[in-house]
């Protein structure tokens, strides 16, 4: 079958149009030339919008119409035409652009149509006319045109090559020839006057000039004429439109003048500056006419001026281009109340000179604490610094505790951390410490803990206990499996972790044992066991440190201990032995540093014959690898743990209350909070120490005085990044946390 087309042509003055016809084997067929002022055949240009309608089945020979419409002033956007067969109701349509290819006026389109050979002989054919051009090939808007004629096409009618003809008109009122119909006239141009009327239609772009050019209604409405402005020269103004440029608007200023500005009103106007724009009829105080002197070097100095008298003041006064001229301004001295070098320079009359100090003096604070900000009622202005422990920056209202200075982030401690006046200032807390039970054993104790991290804890204790509280959970997990030895599940009592959580611990029967977050079991372990000599003994405590750049490559200490007599030894992480260094009659608790070169192990020294133990303090040499010769404070019947707080501070506890400080070089006792055996120790600063009791108590050392918290359980160890953020571990399972028990991990 061959299908339905419509063969489309636009001429100025003639009509040129085609059929596609096909024959019953798809080639094309040439028809002969009919009767319109062109031949059928003859047409050049043929616009063929087959998707636009449906294709019906016809015999060869299909029947076929030459339809022309034909306009005159009045150019379509668009024009569509629509056949229907008037027997069946069914309906053929294809929409035409017209003023987009052939804007000419007095022209023709001329359709061609090929009639399905279901259709009967009668059809009616109608022409509208649109103003506007098509969108997605299809005309838009309203019909301003209309015309619709119905013919006869008999069968076989273009068998001879004379189709039918049906001629419509597409012709409206456009007088000023803009391709848009008076609004008077069913169409939308609003002004369709000739000559005057041609930029203003619906498809006019709008122009500021006081009409309405698009037609809808309002007039230069892209433009805000009335509005607030600012002139060129910077005045207040309103819009109005540019009656050079009608695409812009204008913004023009009335009353503008200009002037020298006198901002000190010395009557002398700014030589450093020029014109300025003032925005009034009448001179401001600040704005001289240009008539005036504009000579002022110092326009901010009414005393400064080419007519005023020079001073020894380091100023031009007469704006000469000198300074103090005559006043041997700028000779060498020395000022010996801040042992300063200095220059002379002008007194404070300005009549002659003084010796003073060049630049700022300094003044010094001393920082104890070391955190970089030294004690604010402390200064000293001076020019050389009075000794190491001296900083320039203040504002430290507690030099004993790092966390509290001016630019200190406020914790919540019960302390008033940046200084302003205020305790937990902003964070609406009640401190205190919080408890809970870790794992489901009420009879383990808690032995020893490592902070990590953002928040990270490791805890360890009884029956091969091992928990962590990773940075970002708020409870503990209890990891799976036991840590068995000789006879019996082992008690670990130290343990260090690295910045990404990997645990190193030590236990009974000299297990040494390493962990991550998610161990499921108690390996890997290192073998062989520690050994003494005879028998067993029990690691006490770890302390490591490790590389920056490689958390997994880690330095750790670890002293050991049976009834009488301990160990020291070191070990790189890796699962091998380990071997000791004996210590006759001494035995180990504690160790903690800040580096290999500050570093302390505490303990005790058994001596039946010399009335029982006494407390040993060791210090790392990193030179020779070793412990060295041990300090024994009077006095301290043994000691437990131990904290370096810095270079120059540390803090260690033990037996029967003792509490001993050291000052960088000497270990002295000091009075410590309370007579019982003391398990542990933190401190962040001389007046920020923290200890645990096996009475079950927490002491606080600040300014001055010993604050006490009872838990209601024997403790064994302590640990923490800061005031705000402190843990503590004890029998029953028990772990306690300050301020609160974390609801997500505690800030940095």
């Amino acid at each position: 079958m061959a299908g339905w087309r419509w063969c489309i042509r636009i001429s100025p003055r003639s009509v040129e149009a085609a059929s596609s016809l096909e024959d019953s084997r798809g080639q094309p067929r040439t028809h002969t030339r009919g009767e319109g002022p062109v031949g059928w055949a003859s047409m050049k240009r043929l616009f063929l919008l087959l998707p636009l309608v449906a294709l019906a089945g016809c015999k060869d020979p299909q029947d076929g119409v030459k339809v022309v419409i034909s306009y005159g002033q009045f150019v379509p956007g668009c024009v569509r035409v629509t056949a229907t067969d008037d027997a069946s109701g069914d309906t053929r349509t294809t929409d035409v652009a017209v003023r987009g290819k052939k804007p000419e006026p007095n022209s023709q389109i001329v359709v061609g149509l090929l009639l399905p050979e279901k259709w009967g002989t009668a059809i009616t054919v109608e022409a509208n006319g649109y103003e506007a051009l098509p969108k997605d090939d299809a005309c838009v808007g309203n019909a301003v045109t209309n015309q619709r004629k119905g013919l006869s096409v008999p069968k076989g009618s273009t068998k001879d090559g004379k189709p039918a003809e049906l001629t419509l008109l597409a012709d409206a009122r456009d007088e000023d020839g803009d391709g848009y119909v008076s609004n008077t006239a069913g169409g939308s141009d609003c002004d369709d006057k000739a000559g005057v009327g041609a930029g203003i239609n619906p498809g006019a772009t709008e122009l500021c000039n006081g009409q309405d050019d698009n037609c809808d209604g309002n007039k230069d409405e892209d433009f805000a004429i009335g509005s607030e402005c600012i002139s060129p020269e910077g005045c207040p103004s309103v819009r109005t439109c540019n009656t050079s440029d009608p695409t812009t608007f204008a913004c023009i200023a009335t009353n503008v003048q200009y002037a020298w500005v006198d901002a000190d009103r010395d009557q002398h106007g700014d030589k450093n500056q020029g014109q300025v724009v003032v925005c009034s009829a009448t001179l401001p105080p600040d704005r001289l006419p240009l008539t005036s002197p504009h000579d002022d070097c110092n326009d901010s100095e009414a005393s400064i001026h080419p007519q005023a008298t020079e001073k020894c003041n380091t100023v031009d006064d007469d704006c000469d281009g000198d300074t103090d001229e005559g006043f041997g301004v700028g000779a060498t001295c020395f000022e010996t109340g801040v042992q300063c070098d200095g220059i002379q320079q002008c007194n404070a009359t300005q009549d002659g000179v003084v010796c003073k100090p060049t630049g700022t003096v300094p003044t010094w604070y001393p920082d104890q604490d070391e955190d970089q900000h030294g004690k604010m009622d402390a200064g000293i202005v001076r020019c050389p610094k009075p000794d190491a422990g001296y900083i320039t920056e203040g504002r430290d209202c507690d030099d004993g505790n790092p966390f509290i200075h001016g630019d200190a982030r406020e914790l919540c401690d019960g302390q008033d951390n940046n200084c302003n006046g205020t305790v937990d200032d902003g964070l609406n807390c009640a401190p205190t410490w919080a408890g809970q039970q870790v794992g489901e054993e009420a009879d383990r104790t808690w032995y020893g803990l490592s902070v990590y991290g953002d928040g990270g804890v490791w805890i360890v204790g009884s029956d091969g206990g091992r928990a962590v509280k990773q940075p970002s959970e708020t409870a503990f997990s209890v990891r799976p499996g036991a840590c068995t030895g000789t006879s019996n599940t082992r008690t670990l009592f130290g343990v260090w972790s690295n910045s990404e959580g990997k645990a190193f611990i030590g236990g009974s029967e000299g297990l040494l044992l390493i962990q991550e977050p998610g161990s499921t079991d108690c390996t890997p372990r290192r073998p062989p066991n520690l050994d003494a000599g005879s028998g067993t003994i029990a690691t006490t405590d770890l302390f490591g440190f490790a590389n920056p750049s490689d958390p997994d490559d880690v330095q750790l200490y670890g002293v050991a201990s049976d009834d009488d007599k301990g160990a020291t030894f070191q070990w790189n992480g890796a699962v091998v032995g380990v071997p000791i260094i004996a210590a006759s009659n001494s035995t180990f608790q504690g160790i903690h540093g800040i580096s290999p070169e500050v570093m302390f192990a505490v303990g005790s020294f058994k001596n039946p014959e010399a009335g029982g133990a006494r407390g040993q303090i060791f210090r790392y040499d990193p030179v020779t690898s070793s412990w060295g010769t041990p300090v024994e404070p009077p006095n301290t019947k043994g000691l437990n743990a131990v904290w370096v707080v810095n270079s120059k501070l540390a803090y260690a506890v033990g037996n029967a209350g003792a509490f001993l400080k050291w000052d960088g070089s000497v270990w002295a006792t000091s009075p410590g909070p309370a007579a019982e055996r003391l398990t542990g120790v933190i401190a962040f600063g001389s007046n920020s120490v923290y200890v645990t009791s096996e009475a079950g108590k927490v002491y606080r050392y600040e300014n001055g005085n010993w604050q006490t918290y009872d838990l209601g359980a024997s403790l064994y160890g302590i640990n923490g990044t800061n005031p705000g953020d402190l843990w503590v571990i004890g029998v029953r399972g028990l772990a306690f946390h300050y301020p609160s028990w974390p609801a997500a991990p505690p800030p940095p």
